[in-house]
Formats: structure tokens, C-alpha cells, sequence
């Protein structure tokens, strides 16, 4: 797998472009031709695609929807007095556009900025509700205030705590505890440290989770899990920016960004939590929404993962029949469900392609099997619904015309 595919027929400025990021630690590849760069998209899986919209055997806009579905940051270049095509180009799914002659710096500073974002699997944002997620996720990245995610198991809520971190530019580290796992006995001594002596067993000096999280973020996960009077504890460092280890007696300054999480809706939260925590640590909210009313993440999804899990063994696309297998099941365990999946079926799969036969008899059995249509009807159903049965507004968020926006509605 490529960071980067290089579609551009000028072979100088490709190959320039190829020895300027590759020296800057990024591995390129570089096709010549729009059928070319479709063939190695296929098989490298870049993260990112750099693609020329003159190319000498397709029009480069012709390429974008087909390249959007292998990676979502398509970078299109084109020349300035084209700027109107790049803006069709962005129409039809680019990520963003640069103009010749290019600056390979300006280039390059732009790619450090994406690739953060790009590490964060799970955080695929093709549905509209997880667009919105991803513009909460940016702004909760600013400043000190602290975010309480909330969403079912699995749905991503430690993804999305640290790509928050990521967007923040914090210097001090990441440090995440789940609430639940850690017994009642030692979850003081590992959140706030102590002194040696402090208790038996207590040999050296130890700091607290809340300490290695100075400079950074601390992760809560489960927070409701905590028992009552560590909540207590933890609000009066928040309100003094203060920690003291057991057994200690002078406090210790302490500087981090607080994100809580939990699986339980927002009211059951609150019944959960002391009143004056409750609203301390909820002063940003984010709520995932599981996987399957985001249907159109699935499949963006699965290719993202099998990116990860089927690379060494060349495994590089799903069937069309495995796409509508995915996409007929409910996924009550959500993302990782739908990880666990695709890392399992690349174990089994033998071949390039993952099959339906490759995934287990749980999904295979799951809630009914619809085919593709059926679920682009059902999608197309519910724009209408949300437009107020606006058909000609329907038909241009789904990017197709009156005439098969009808189609599709009326396919049984």
C-alpha cells in the first residue's frame, strides 16, 4: 500500500513529485494515464491520490467517482485558467484542488496536515450525520473546554477522543483509562499516584494517570463507572488545575484537556454522575450515531479496513455480492463489529477478492438479505423524506437525475 498515487502525464513534473515527497518520508507511485493510475489505485490503495484532470487517454473528471470510492482525499491539479473545472472536480467528490506550477512545499504542508486525520480508522464521514460528527470533532479540538462522546459500544468513541487530540496540536501525550475495568481499590492510586510508604505494597514514588496526562488529553472512558467519590476527587481537579498522590501533601500543577465517554444516553448519564461533575465534563457533547443508520459508511469502511488487514496477503477489494452482505446487516456491535469481520474474512480469504463465503455465519445469517438495490432505494426513500418529498432536490444530493431517482423509488 502507497501513501501516495501520482496520476499525471507530464512524466517530469510526476517524477519531481514523486523524489520531493519521497524525501520527505512519504512512498509514491506514479502512473502516466488515466487507465494506468485506475489499475494501480486498485492495487496499491493509496491514502491519498494526486490526479491531474488533463490526462491523454481519460478526462480526469471522468476518474474522480471512481477514485473517491478507493480513497477519500483526491487531490485534483489543474492549471489556473481551469479553475472552473476544479470546481466540478470538488463537485463530484475531490477532496481539495492545487494549481500549476505547483509549490511543492505548499503541496506537501498540506498533505502533513491530512494524513492525521487519515490515521483514524473508524472516522470514515460519508453520511450526513457523521459529517456533522467530524465538524463537532473539529471544534470540540479547540481550547481547554471539556467533551463528553457518547454512542453504543463499538461505535468509535475512543477514535474520535483521539483524532480530537490529533486536531489539537497538543504537545503532552494521549493517556486513556476505561472506568470499568480498573477495580474500585486501585482506581485512586493509579489516577492520582502516590508516595512511597503511602500503603503497603507502595515501594517508589508512582505517578498518577492525571500527571502523565499533563500537556494532553485524558481519555475517561465509561465515566459513570467511577465510583462516587473519586468523582468528587476528580471535580476538584478540575477546578484547580491541582492533583495530589496518595499519601502526598502538596499538590501538583496539572494542565490537560478532560474527554469522558460513555454507551449510555445523555439523561442516564446525568442520574450517573455527581450533578456538579455531570455539567463540568459535558461542556462540549458529541453523540455517534451507531453504524447502522449511517448505512452509507459500511462499505468506506470495510475498504479502510481491508486496507489495514489485507495488504500483506494482496487481498484488495470486496465482491459486489460481499458489499450487499454487509450492507443487509444491522452491525449491533457496530465499527468493531464490522473490523472484526473484515480482519476474520482476510484470514480465510485465499484469493484477491473478499467473497460473501469469506465472513462468518453470523453476518451470513443475519436480519434478511437485501440486495444493493433495495438498500439504494430504502437510502433514496429517506432523502425524499428529509427534503419534504422535494423530488428535484432529492435527485441532486444523490447526484442522480429525476428520471432515475424514479427508478429507483419504484424498483420492487
Amino acid at each position: 500500500m502507497k501513501d501516495i498515487l501520482i496520476i499525471e502525464d507530464d512524466e517530469r513534473l510526476a517524477l519531481a513529485l514523486k523524489d520531493y515527497l519521497s524525501l520527505r518520508g512519504l512512498s509514491c507511485e506514479v502512473a502516466l494515464t488515466g487507465k494506468d493510475g485506475q489499475r494501480k489505485a486498485e492495487e496499491e490503495l493509496p491514502s491519498i491520490i494526486l490526479v491531474d484532470l488533463f490526462l491523454p487517454d481519460i478526462n480526469g473528471l471522468d476518474l474522480i467517482p471512481g477514485l473517491t470510492t478507493i480513497s477519500p482525499v483526491v487531490i485534483v491539479i489543474t492549471g489556473a485558467e481551469d479553475l472552473a473545472l476544479a470546481v466540478e472536480a470538488m463537485r463530484k467528490g475531490a477532496f481539495d484542488f492545487m494549481v500549476k506550477p505547483l509549490d511543492l512545499e505548499a503541496l506537501y504542508l498540506k498533505l502533513e496536515k491530512i494524513f492525521p486525520e487519515r490515521e483514524m480508522q473508524g472516522l470514515v464521514c460519508k453520511s450526513p450525520p457523521m459529517k456533522k460528527v467530524l465538524s463537532e470533532i473539529k471544534l470540540a479540538a479547540r481550547g481547554n473546554a471539556s467533551v463528553l462522546v457518547l454512542g453504543e459500544t463499538g461505535v468509535g468513541k475512543e477514535e474520535v477522543a483521539r483524532t480530537i487530540y490529533k486536531l489539537s496540536g497538543r504537545k503532552g501525550r494521549f493517556v486513556a483509562v476505561n472506568a470499568s475495568a480498573l477495580p474500585e481499590n486501585l482506581f485512586e492510586a493509579e489516577l492520582f499516584g502516590y508516595k512511597r510508604g503511602a500503603f503497603t505494597g507502595a515501594f517508589h514514588d508512582k505517578r498518577g494517570l492525571l500527571e502523565e496526562a499533563n500537556g494532553g488529553v485524558f481519555f475517561l472512558d465509561e465515566i459513570t463507572e467511577m465510583p462516587p467519590a473519586l468523582q468528587a476527587k476528580l471535580l476538584r481537579v478540575l477546578e484547580t488545575k491541582e492533583v495530589r498522590r496518595i499519601g502526598d501533601t502538596k499538590n501538583i500543577e496539572v494542565q490537560f484537556k478532560l474527554i469522558s465517554s460513555s454507551n449510555l444516553p445523555l439523561e442516564r448519564v446525568r442520574e450517573n454522575l455527581r450533578e456538579d461533575l455531570f455539567y463540568r465534563i459535558s461542556t462540549f457533547i458529541i453523540e455517534i450515531p451507531p453504524l447502522r443508520e449511517r448505512k452509507e459508511d459500511i462499505i468506506p469502511l470495510a475498504r479502510e479496513f481491508l486496507r489495514e488487514y489485507g495488504r500483506e496477503k494482496g487481498i484488495v477489494s470486496l465482491s459486489r455480492e460481499a458489499e450487499e452482505l454487509l450492507l443487509s446487516y444491522s452491525w449491533p456491535g457496530n465499527v468493531r463489529e464490522l473490523r472484526n469481520e473484515i480482519e476474520r474474512a482476510c484470514l480465510v480469504c485465499s484469493g484477491r477478492v473478499l467473497e460473501p463465503a469469506h465472513f462468518t455465519e453470523r453476518l451470513r445469517a443475519g436480519e434478511g438479505f437485501k440486495t444493493l438495490r433495495e438498500v439504494e432505494r430504502e437510502y433514496a426513500e429517506r432523502v425524499l423524506k428529509a427534503v419534504g418529498g422535494n423530488k428535484s432536490r432529492a435527485a441532486k444530493i444523490l447526484g442522480v437525475s429525476r428520471p432515475t431517482l424514479r427508478k429507483l423509488l419504484s424498483d420492487s
